[in-house]
C-alpha cells in the first residue's frame, strides 16, 4: 500500500478512484469523443490548409504537392494505429479527402487539358485504390517485418513534412542568408 493511503490501526483504506463500473464507462465513452472530435478538426485543417497550400501558379508547383503528398500518406498510414474503426476511417477519408481536394484545385486553377485528364484521373484512382485497400487489407495477415517496413515508410513521411514546410516558407534561406 502506498504510503499515501496508510491508515491508523483499525481504520478503513480508502482508494481515490471510479467508485463503478459504470463511471469507468462513461469517461471512457466520454474520451472517445474527445478523440474523435480532435481527429475529425484536425484532419480537417489539415485536408483544407494543404489545398489551399497547393497553388497550381507559384513558381515551385512541386515543392507543395510534395508536402501535401507526405501528409496525406502520413495521415492514411498513422490510421493503422488507431484500435476503433470510425477513428481509422476518418483519418483515411481525410488522406483521400486531401488528394482530390489538391486535384480539384489544379484541375480549376490550370484549366488545361492534360491538368484534366491528370486530376480526374487521380480523382477516379484514389478512391477506387482505397476501396480495393479497405477489402484486402483487413483480411490478409501480414508479418512482423512487412509492419515494421510500413512503419519506417509512417515515419519518414513524418520526418520529410517540417523540412519541406520550412524550405516552402522561405526560413532555410532566411536563415543561409541572414
Amino acid at each position: 500500500m502506498p504510503a499515501d493511503h496508510a491508515v491508523a490501526s483499525g481504520q478503513v483504506a480508502t482508494f481515490a478512484g471510479p467508485e463503478s463500473v459504470r463511471e469507468v464507462t462513461v469517461a471512457t465513452d466520454r474520451a472517445h469523443s474527445y478523440l474523435t472530435g480532435l481527429l475529425v478538426a484536425t484532419t480537417g485543417l489539415a485536408a483544407v490548409c494543404s489545398v489551399g497550400l497547393c497553388d497550381p501558379h507559384a513558381l515551385r508547383r512541386w515543392l507543395p504537392l510534395v508536402l501535401a503528398g507526405l501528409v496525406a500518406v502520413a495521415v492514411l498510414l498513422r490510421g493503422r494505429s488507431f484500435t476503433d474503426r470510425w477513428q481509422a476511417t476518418i483519418l483515411a477519408l481525410a488522406a483521400v479527402t486531401l488528394v482530390i481536394g489538391v486535384a480539384g484545385r489544379y484541375v480549376l486553377g490550370l484549366w488545361t487539358m492534360p491538368a484534366l485528364l491528370v486530376g480526374v484521373s487521380v480523382m477516379v484512382v484514389v478512391p477506387v485504390a482505397g476501396l480495393v485497400a479497405g477489402v484486402v487489407v483487413p483480411n490478409r495477415f501480414y508479418t512482423p517485418t512487412f509492419r515494421k517496413a510500413v512503419e519506417w515508410i509512417e515515419y519518414v513521411c513524418l520526418t520529410g513534412i517540417f523540412p519541406l514546410a520550412f524550405w516552402l516558407m522561405g526560413v532555410l534561406a532566411a536563415i543561409r542568408y541572414r
